[in-house]
């Protein structure tokens, strides 16, 4: 007879660590059952090639002076942070920078722009359409975006840097709920060893209070028993549990959302998991012996606008990189308080997409070459390190994280609220970044969502007690 436990977390990233730490402290017994061979998720530390650990997935701790739970976490198991220093920001369209009033004149425009738009979003009457892309607005002749320049195109270019920390396109991100979150903003940490080490001392901990962690273990049945819930894996594992916390991500429940759970999700659900949109964001990351770009020692970010117009295909990856909008991290400016030589492309969507076609390698030598033409310096040391990321691809996140809710009827931040109720009159309980509508796509939303799961099952599971 196999051991039923009080709760079984599906996946072991921030979310299901998290919810699984509360309910062991609670003295509630919990087995979490992970996919990969690792934990951590989305929240991927990687270390081959480069001077120091660099995360893939999640970087920082956003809004960490500002009430982020992550930063009370870090200090209760003793994950030294670091809060992000400001350093001076810069814009490449050529093989120079724009000089600084354009790049003031840029940054200033575009929050008056997304200010308009979120006015307009909260306050127009009628409200915007549902069908309306937030690209109509910011893009629209009377917008604050064009305001004293003379150049359209630069500050539209510019503008496609907004679709990094969206996920999406701005012609397909809603207007009318833009801005509707929230969030924790305004100061950013980083963990120092990366987010894979900090979740690692959590799990070791938690150990300590019972959790049992079973790595390898992908989840391929989730039955309504009369215990409460059965999980089968393929591995042909069989488990029981009283509760079940799910934290697979969003991206993943697309394709087996309808299979994996039975009896089957209602409709609604089922709709709403359709109908919230995952966000494509991969990173590439470039180690050097040396820093050799301009102004190393004092500028990050680099914002690299187009110098090609875009095609339909490009005919190899460099292409990719001059005709669309990257932001490029330099870890070589005081940002952290340990610089090293390494710069870090933030690739939105759309380029994203086009390089998918290009090896690893062949990214990583376009992105390369792409930079020494743009900085114009002639030629420069090779990478001694390199690594692209495959989010959309990777079978176990199948996207990076969720993002603001996109065009079309009946989408709304509503969707995210869905996706986290509990479901089969309370045994199974979802969490996750894409189940907390103020907090998606950030480390706070998976802790926020993991809390919250884990404070209501053990209220579910203390009420079983007295029945």
């Amino acid at each position: 007879m196999s051991r039923l436990y009080d709760t079984i977390v599906i996946g072991a990233g921030w979310s299901g660590i998290v919810a699984a730490r509360d309910l062991s402290k609670a003295g509630h017994s919990v087995l979490i059952l992970e996919a990969r061979d690792r934990i951590g998720g989305r929240a991927r530390t990687y270390t081959d090639g480069m001077h120091v650990p660099v995360d893939l997935g999640c970087s920082f701790v956003h809004g960490y002076k500002e009430g982020n739970p992550a930063r009370d976490i870090a200090k209760e198991f003793g994950v030294k942070t670091n809060v992000c220093q400001l350093t001076e920001r810069q814009v490449w369209r050529s093989s120079k920078p724009e000089p600084p009033s354009v790049e003031h004149k840029l940054v200033a425009n575009l929050g008056a722009a997304r200010s308009s738009a979120q006015a307009l979003a909260q306050s127009a009457s009628p409200p915007p359409s549902p069908l309306t892309p937030l690209s109509e607005a910011l893009f629209s002749q009377q917008s604050p975006l064009f305001a004293d320049i003379q150049d359209k195109e630069l500050a539209v270019s510019f503008a496609r840097s907004l679709e990094v920390p969206l996920g999406v396109v701005l012609e397909k991100a809603s207007l009318r709920w833009d801005g509707w979150e929230n969030n924790f903003a305004g100061s950013d940490a980083a963990p120092e060893g990366g987010f894979q080490r900090f979740l690692e001392k959590i799990v070791d901990e938690s150990k300590k209070d019972g959790v049992e962690v079973r790595l390898g273990e992908a989840v391929k049945k989730v039955e309504k028993s009369q215990e409460g819930v059965k999980i089968l894996t393929a591995k042909d594992g069989e488990y029981t549990a009283k509760t079940v916390i799910c934290t697979i991500p969003l991206g993943v429940l697309k394709t087996n959302a309808k299979t994996l759970f039975e009896p089957p999700l209602p409709t609604r659900r089922l709709e709403t998991i359709a109908g919230t949109h995952v966000g494509v964001l991969e990173k590439l990351v470039l180690a050097y012996p040396s820093a050799w770009w301009p102004d190393a020692a004092k500028a990050s970010p680099y914002i690299h606008l187009p110098s090609e117009t875009r095609q339909s295909e490009a005919k190899d990856a460099k292409s990719v990189f001059r005709q669309n909008t990257f932001i490029l991290a330099s870890f070589a400016a005081p940002v952290l308080p340990q610089q090293h030589p390494t710069v870090l492309f933030y690739i939105s969507e759309t380029p994203a997409l086009a390089l998918e076609k290009f090896s690893a390698e062949e990214v990583a030598t376009a992105g390369h070459e792409f930079l020494v033409e743009r900085f114009a310096v002639g030629s420069a040391p090779k990478p001694t390190g390199h690594v692209l990321t495959n989010w959309r691809t990777d079978p176990l996140a199948l996207g990076a994280t969720t993002t603001p809710s996109i065009v079309g009827e009946g989408r709304s931040p509503l969707d995210f609220v869905e996706l986290g109720k509990p479901l089969w009159g309370g045994s199974l309980g979802f969490a996750g970044e894409h189940t907390d509508a103020n907090h998606r796509g950030s480390v706070a939303g998976a802790v926020v969502s993991g809390a919250r799961e884990a404070e209501r099952v053990a209220k579910y599971l203390n009420k079983l007690k007295e029945t």
